[in-house]
């Protein structure tokens, strides 16, 4: 027999999807345990996503719902609900929340905050930290540490610090605008405390994400969205601390070939076209440096080869 979901569309399932399905499916039992403070059930992280209107754009939600569709078929399969229970979640499903407006801001990279005053940051933090969960606490060292380290979000999971350097294996490699597979950061000039500490979030990152990478930054993306809405300050994405390290190393001077050479970037205009400006950065903040050998990186591939000169005959 056909599987329908709860407005009667034939659900056709393909052995690839399932695996997209839990990870949905995980995602929305997060969100709902953060928005109730405890750990959520099935039907309410159905009701949750129900409730969110103007959140998500149709071809979302019709991906969502088929997860949670899966779901529910599954916990049937399994005899985990009786015919009573799979009816209520099967009402569940049919209420959809009203689709994001077509005509809304668009959510790119480009839209999202370049930049993030101490004082906001702070308060953030604070609020974090002393609500004191495991994720709480590794989000906040996440902030602190990315605006001095200014690496992508992703890049700490196999990132490993030996003497003064941090290596890190650089992401968007592939797009030719990155420098290379790795990149090196000169951490000669930070204190012992703070080598630890960013010791200590390499390795809790690691253990948080247990190869589902993607699924941990956007369970703590989203936390940090909803403490920033909670405390009333405009909401920061995780790559905002990226943006803001960037600007910090543009107001203390750095040469444009050593924050390319930080940000792990190809060119040295990337920093200037698509990040914080100098105005965004702080005074007199903490910055760390590159590598000799990748400032001279940068500049060799600045350095376009000149054509031999044409022979006089």
């Amino acid at each position: 027999m056909d599987r329908v979901d709860g407005l009667g569309v034939v659900v056709t399932q393909q052995e690839s999807t399932v695996s997209e399905y839990a990870d949905r499916v995980a995602m929305l039992m997060r969100r709902a345990d953060e928005a109730l403070g405890r750990q959520a059930t099935l039907l309410e992280a159905i009701n949750y996503l129900g409730d969110l209107h103007d959140e998500y754009k149709p071809a979302s939600l019709r991906k969502y719902f088929a997860a949670l569709t899966w779901a529910v078929d599954a916990a049937v399969d399994l005899g985990q609900l009786g015919i009573e229970q799979e009816a209520v979640h099967r009402a569940a499903l049919s209420c959809r929340p009203r689709p994001r407006p077509a005509d809304a801001p668009t959510r790119t990279s480009a839209k999202k905050r370049k930049n993030v005053t101490k004082d906001d940051l702070g308060k953030v933090c604070t609020f974090l930290w002393q609500r004191g969960k495991l994720d709480d606490r590794l989000l906040v060292r996440l902030l602190v540490h990315g605006i001095l380290l200014v690496l992508r979000p992703s890049e700490y999971s196999d990132a490993a610090i030996e003497g003064d350097l941090l290596t890190v294996r650089s992401r968007k490699t592939t797009n030719q605008r990155g420098l290379g597979d790795f990149r090196e950061l000169d951490l000669a000039g930070i204190s012992e405390d703070e080598t630890a500490s960013i010791e200590q979030l390499i390795a809790d990152f690691a253990t948080a994400s247990q190869e589902q990478l993607d699924l941990l930054i956007d369970r703590l993306g989203h936390r940090l969205r909803r403490a920033c809405i909670r405390l009333g300050i405009e909401p920061c994405a995780l790559y905002t601390t990226r943006h803001q390290g960037i600007a910090n190393l543009k107001a203390a001077g750095k040469s444009a070939p050593e924050i390319a050479a930080i940000a792990g970037h190809r060119s040295t205009r990337t920093a200037n076209r698509s990040y914080a400006p100098r105005s965004s950065g702080w005074k007199h903040a903490a910055t760390i440096g590159a590598t000799v050998d990748m400032i001279d990186k940068v500049n060799a591939r600045a350095t376009p080869l000149q054509p031999a000169s044409p022979k006089i005959r």
